[in-house]
């Protein structure tokens, strides 16, 4: 204000507008939303903003929503508050809900951020049409946690690094097509009581990509539980996933997709929108929960690979290697292996997808429908569904007991547990959803720009465990207390050179692009994403991870 003052000769600066939207910064909460690089701002000595003025939805307006505005169509929520959310996202999220037929809800999650078209982080429930681009290429995309059989001690400070050397062969097609095709069906064909067989098989093409992380931001991550709240955060689903977290747990997190066979569905859907009843939208949900059953394999498929090389000695991994020269093994081995992963799943979730649900979803101790509720579509364009899907694109009223809600390469993944009380209206408020991460603050562009300048001549630094970084307040990277504010407190154990030798995030990671795109500096403050599901009344905060090795790609 002084600045503007002197050059511009005013005599008393009392007003500021951004010029791009003409909303007047009046309290703190209007200057974190507005202020952004390369904003342009208007200061007067008192008079009104000349131009047209674009309406902006406060980050918590509507954040008091029930079961009657929903059912009258009450059209965005969008619950970012502590967490910054770029004006263009939530232009690009009225702007889809407004113009896309059918859309009769949007939510922007805490992580919303802008896309190419559509926003990241955002759910849209649509009655009686189809969007197959809101879901967009990675059709299947998400998350799933394993545990594995190390201690902490095994990963933390320079171990991790060691344990970063072991991740090899992990690059390239999985064995054989036969394998991979075993690996994707249903049931084993070699039992005779089992039934007929259902297969995700995209045929060789798409199936050589099986049990490959890809790129983006993609990653498998080495993890410790830090912090979890006493209680039985148990669940069992058909799998048998377990979804009980101790501290000190050593858990796998993977995160990937459909890889290059979600782009191909969706280029045979010519990328436009379907009537519900119209056969090409009913080839689309068949395509489309293919491709999410072969994302979930595909995941399980990776994890076997990673426990192949961090346990070794354990008969279960041995197929984890891959060979392409050996024999096909007999489809009940393929089967074994798959158990055996399933046993360590904690959860798996797919927050690239479209299903099927009844709208608005009644409370969880009232499983009968509501007399006004009506069949409808939820799109997850980068959004966590806090229930198990029932394929074929149908809805389930159970929920997952623990979801993780990771940060960026480096910081920590919260320990969520979804909410379905009143106070979300049974979780129509947040559309069944949640963030699935803590979103990015920068573009790829321009976090390739300012990373690289930062870091100029000191890449390794961003791939070393022992190297410390500084958050926005000044604090070395930590954990924040479960219980806390959600702030980033001070880390481990530091020595007279400044590296953590408690042990950091140790990454492996032979694309220099991705280097500075995926790093720290370019995602949002998880904690504050984290703080805004709770204080939304979307989901509990019962712990969080710290990742010790990260692992994105190896030029194998």
């Amino acid at each position: 204000m002084k600045a503007a003052q002197s050059k511009l000769r005013l005599k008393k600066a009392s007003r500021v507008f951004v010029a791009s939207t003409g909303q007047e910064l009046l309290e703190e909460s209007h200057w974190k939303r507005g202020m952004e690089d390369d904003v342009v701002l208007l200061v007067s000595a008192g008079e009104d903003f000349v131009g047209t003025k674009k309406e902006e939805l406060s980050p918590n307006e509507n954040s008091s929503l029930d079961l009657d505005a929903l059912s009258l169509g009450q059209p965005v929520y969008i619950m970012g508050n502590k967490a910054y959310i770029d004006p263009l996202s939530i232009t690009q999220l009225e702007t889809t809900a407004r113009t896309l037929p059918g859309i009769i809800y949007a939510v922007a999650q805490p992580d919303l951020h802008p896309g190419t078209k559509f926003p990241i982080g955002a759910v849209f429930v649509s009655e009686g049409w189809i969007h197959p681009p809101l879901i967009g290429g990675d059709i299947g995309c998400g998350m799933a946690w394993y545990k594995t059989q190390l201690s902490a001690s095994q990963v933390q400070g320079d171990k991790g690094r060691k344990v970063a050397e072991k991740l090899r062969g992990l690059e390239g097609a999985w064995r054989t097509q036969p394998d991979r095709e075993a690996w994707l069906s249903e049931t084993d064909p070699s039992s005779p009581t089992a039934p007929p067989s259902t297969s995700a098989s995209a045929g060789e093409e798409w199936d050589a990509a099986l049990g490959t992380i890809g790129a983006g931001n993609h990653f498998a991550e080495i993890q410790v539980v830090e912090e979890v709240l006493p209680g039985a955060w148990q669940s069992t689903n058909r799998h048998g996933e377990q979804g009980t977290l101790r501290a000190n747990d050593v858990l796998l997190l993977v995160h990937s997709g459909s890889r290059g066979y979600g782009a191909a569905i969706l280029a045979r859907h010519a990328q436009t929108s379907l009537p519900a009843g119209d056969p090409r939208a009913l080839a689309y949900l068949a395509e489309h929960d293919r491709a999410c059953a072969w994302a979930a394999r595909n995941r399980d498929l990776i994890a076997l690979r990673f426990l192949a090389c961090l346990e070794p000695g354990d008969p279960a991994w041995t197929l984890g290697p891959s060979d392409p020269l050996a024999p096909s093994s007999p489809a009940s081995h393929i089967h074994a292996a798959r158990h055996r992963i399933l046993a360590r799943r904690v959860v798996d979730i797919c927050h690239n997808s479209v299903e099927r649900a009844r709208w608005p979803p009644a409370a969880p101790t009232d499983p009968a429908p509501l007399a006004c509720t009506r069949d409808v579509y939820i799109h997850r364009k980068g959004a966590a569904p806090i229930a198990p899907p029932r394929l074929p694109s149908l809805g389930s009223e159970s929920t997952f007991a623990l979801l993780p809600l990771p940060g960026s390469r480096g910081t920590p993944t919260l320990i969520l547990h979804p909410l379905r009380t009143a106070a979300n209206a049974f979780g129509a408020a947040n559309a069944l959803s949640l963030a699935h991460g803590a979103g990015r603050a920068l573009s790829r562009a321009k976090a390739l720009a300012v990373v690289a300048q930062k870091y100029e001549g000191r890449a390794e630094d961003l791939l070393r465990g022992d190297f410390v970084r500084m958050d926005a307040r000044g604090n070395k990277r930590g954990g924040g207390g479960v219980g806390g504010s959600g702030g980033i407190s001070g880390g481990g154990k530091v020595d007279s050179g400044g590296r953590d030798v408690h042990g950091g995030t140790w990454v492996v990671c032979e694309d220099k692009a991705l280097v500075w795109e995926e790093a720290p500096e370019a995602y949002k403050d998880v904690w504050a994403v984290g703080d805004d599901l709770v204080d939304g009344g979307a989901a509990e905060r019962v712990g969080w991870c710290w990742g010790r090795v990260s692992y994105k790609v190896r030029r194998e």
